[in-house]
């Protein structure tokens, strides 16, 4: 699980906490899974790797939300 936790002195502290490994929602692998599908799916990083732009703008939304996209600030950042 990815989650952002915010801090008594208002700073942001990102914790990703190790799972055990399950069924990949889009391929069926068993494998380790991050919520980074195009609709929020658990997905394996082999999955993940299909399709990096989706992927790094789910990351971006799971960890910064809405308003951040990773791939304009990789290049505006």
């Amino acid at each position: 699980m990815t989650r952002v936790q915010l801090r008594e002195d208002g700073n942001q502290v990102i914790i990703i906490e190790t799972e055990p490994d399950d069924k990949c929602e889009l391929c069926g692998k068993i494998d380790e899974l991050r919520p980074y599908g195009p609709n929020g799916e658990r997905i394996c990083f082999d999955c993940g790797m299909k399709d990096e732009k989706t992927t790094a703008k789910r990351f971006g939304h799971i960890i910064f939300g809405d308003e951040h996209d990773p791939v304009f600030l990789l290049y505006h950042g």
